[in-house]
């Protein structure tokens, strides 16, 4: 152990390293998992912006880390926003799955699935939407004249995948606001499983319409 170094400290050096067996021991010993460096990152913070330690991600989290832990300032975030902001899939549904919340606003007023439409990481999308949402499916959207919709309704609609979904607040008091997710299409992976595609754009506020095209 260096010079001056705690044994938590010590800890949040070994997940840079990939060291899940390192991590265990030093909890053992009574090390800590939420020492935090100069830039607020904990030890889960800085596993889940890396794909290559999601494995030592998961170990802290079975150890017991805090999957809300919440890094203040400029990167601000949780390990969601982190993991979401990279594209990082398989640490967001780890995330997820172990009780991490993706209503969170970070600094900058966004949560994780804001930060990952923002950044175009259409699979990490899904991921949070479907774990997020109230309804989602297909729906007919139809447009041109009204007349139309009785005589050819084929060549005036066409089908939408649509998701509601709770927005993030700072207010916790106040009940959930809403959100339409409209998508003209969903595409497939090289691995057969389908994604979402397109950018948002913002239709109102009191019920939110994101039309992707």
């Amino acid at each position: 152990m260096g010079q001056g170094q705690s044994k938590s400290e010590l800890l949040y050096q070994q997940v840079s390293y990939g060291n899940s067996e390192g991590i265990k021991t030093l909890h053992r010993e009574g090390a800590g998992l939420e020492w935090m460096d100069r830039e607020g990152k904990t030890p889960l913070i800085v596993a889940c912006m890396n794909p290559e330690l999601c494995n030592v991600a998961k170990t802290l989290i079975e150890l017991g880390a805090n999957v809300n832990a919440y890094r203040p300032g400029r990167h601000a975030g949780t390990p969601l926003h982190h993991a979401a902001k990279r594209g990082l899939e398989s640490i967001v549904k780890l995330l997820l799955a172990s009780g991490a919340n993706p209503l969170v606003l970070n600094d900058d007023c966004r949560t994780a699935l804001e930060v990952a439409r923002a950044k175009g990481h259409s699979n990490v999308v899904r991921a949070i939407e479907s774990h997020l949402c109230l309804f989602s499916g297909w729906l007919r959207e139809f447009h041109g004249p009204g007349f139309l919709e009785v005589v050819a309704p084929q060549l005036v609609s066409r089908k939408v995948w649509v998701a509601v979904l709770p927005v993030g607040s700072r207010n916790l008091t106040r009940p959930y606001k809403l959100e339409l997710a409209v998508y003209s299409s969903l595409q497939k992976h090289n691995h057969g499983q389908l994604f979402l595609c397109g950018k948002p754009i913002w239709k109102n506020q009191s019920f939110t319409s994101l039309i992707r095209r």
